[in-house]
């Protein structure tokens, strides 16, 4: 769907009030209400586009993941995969860490507010396909473990480890946690 910039403007607000709002307090006593307060759009401007607030955490996530998986590998301030072709899934993965931890702060926000939910099953859809691509290309999992349960295996180690990389980022570098996840997908 293609937004005018003024509808971006209110996507944005919404999208920022949301955010500042589980920084601070539980999801489950943030209410709509409260969002529309903290972003200043009109209640009708916010059900123009959400029928609640879960639908708002689903965009911000989608928003998250659409800069993070992006199979465009340019020049960044921390990282450099320019050179990188689009289908070295390798690269995909170090380049996820890389983004996630520029979000971090937002993410734990997400993930210790009450909405980790909504975020883990919008990062599960993300990240299978490329996990069906590195086990397709027998990157990971070359052995004879029936394929779905690889699938929701490799999935979920995904999502454990970067978990714990936000939480412990100042310990581990994308490379390295790169390294883990491709170590632990034998």
């Amino acid at each position: 769907m293609r937004y005018k910039n003024s509808e971006l403007n209110a996507l944005d607000r919404i999208e920022t009030a949301l955010a500042s709002l589980i920084k601070n307090h539980q999801y489950s006593d943030i209410t709509c209400t409260d969002i529309i307060k903290e972003s200043k759009v009109s209640r009708s401007t916010f059900y123009l586009y959400f029928k609640n607030k879960d639908q708002v955490v689903t965009h911000l996530c989608d928003n998250i993941f659409n800069h993070v998986f992006s199979n465009k590998l340019t020049k960044e301030k921390h990282h450099d995969f320019s050179s990188s072709k689009e289908d070295d899934l390798n690269h995909l993965i170090t380049h996820s860490f890389y983004h996630f931890l520029e979000d971090k702060e937002l993410i734990l926000a997400i993930l210790n507010s009450g909405a980790s939910s909504i975020f883990l099953q919008q990062l599960r859809k993300r990240i299978k396909p490329l996990v069906t691509a590195l086990l397709e290309k027998k990157i990971i999992g070359n052995n004879d473990v029936p394929l779905d349960i690889k699938t929701h295996q490799y999935v979920n180690g995904y999502t454990a480890l970067l978990q714990y990389y936000l939480r412990h980022a100042d310990k581990e570098k994308p490379e390295t946690m790169s390294e883990y996840y491709f170590k632990m997908s034998k």
